[in-house]
C-alpha cells in the first residue's frame, strides 16, 4: 500500500492488478455448493424408487405426479442456480482488470474513470443483500447525486452491473454505490485507504485519512 501511495504522490497516477472481491469469490462457492446439494437430492431420489418399490409401497397417480412436480422444482433450481454461477464468474474474471486511480477519477472492472465528483468516501455500509431482500455489511462508495444520474441514465445497462448490483422494486431497480474494489496483495481496508486519499488528494483536501479508516 504505502508503494501505491508513494507512486500515487509522485506521478498522480496509479495502476493496480484487480482481485475478485471476498464477498463475490464466496458467492461463487455458494453456488457451487446449492448446485452440488441438488445434485445429490436428485440422485437419491432416484436411487431410494427401486427400494420403496421392493417395500411395496402403493403407487398412485398422486405419487408420480408428486415425485416428477419435485424433480421439476430441482430442475428449475439447478437452472437457476447455474445461470447464477455463470454471471459470477463472469464478474470474477471482470474484476482481475485494473483498477486505476488518478486525476480523472477511479477505474474499476473495466469501468470509468469515474470522476471523484460522482462517489464519497470507501466506507463499510449495510446495503441490499445481492441476491436476496435482506440487508448485507459492504465496502462501498456512495453515488452523489450526479453519479446516481450517470449511472442509472446515462451509463450502458451492461457496465451498471460492474459498479454495484441494482436495487429496490423490480420496476425501479437503481444502482445506488459503487463496490470497492479488490486489489492483489491488498486488504480491503487498505484499498478503502488508499482509495480515500486520492479521493482527498485529487478533490482538493489535502488531509490524509489515518490508515485502516473506513
Amino acid at each position: 500500500m504505502n508503494a501505491a501511495w508513494a507512486t500515487l504522490q509522485g506521478t498522480g497516477r496509479v495502476s493496480l492488478p484487480g482481485e475478485p472481491a471476498v464477498w463475490s469469490g464466496a458467492m461463487r462457492w455458494l453456488f457451487l455448493v446449492l448446485l452440488t446439494l441438488i445434485g445429490v437430492l436428485a440422485v437419491g431420489g432416484l436411487v431410494a424408487v427401486p427400494f420403496a418399490l421392493a417395500s411395496g409401497i402403493d403407487v398412485t397417480v398422486a405419487t408420480v405426479l408428486g415425485f416428477l412436480g419435485v424433480y421439476a422444482m430441482l430442475t428449475v433450481a439447478a437452472l437457476l442456480l447455474n445461470l447464477g454461477y455463470r454471471r459470477q464468474k463472469r464478474y470474477l474474471t471482470v474484476e482481475r482488470r485494473a483498477v486505476v486511480l488518478d486525476a480523472h477519477g477511479i477505474t474499476l472492472r473495466g469501468v470509468g474513470p469515474i470522476p471523484w465528483r460522482d462517489f464519497g468516501l470507501a466506507q463499510h455500509l449495510m446495503v441490499r443483500n445481492e441476491h436476496s431482500d435482506g440487508w448485507v455489511r459492504r465496502a462501498v462508495m456512495p453515488l452523489t447525486a450526479s453519479g446516481f444520474a450517470v449511472v442509472n441514465q446515462r451509463l450502458a445497462p451492461a457496465l451498471r452491473e460492474r459498479i454495484s448490483p441494482p436495487t429496490g422494486p423490480f420496476w425501479n431497480r437503481t444502482h445506488r454505490h459503487i463496490y470497492v474494489p479488490g486489489v492483489e496483495e491488498m486488504g480491503q481496508g487498505e484499498v478503502m485507504w488508499l482509495i480515500n486519499a486520492a479521493h482527498q488528494m485529487f478533490s482538493g483536501d489535502a488531509h490524509r485519512p489515518a490508515p485502516g479508516a473506513s
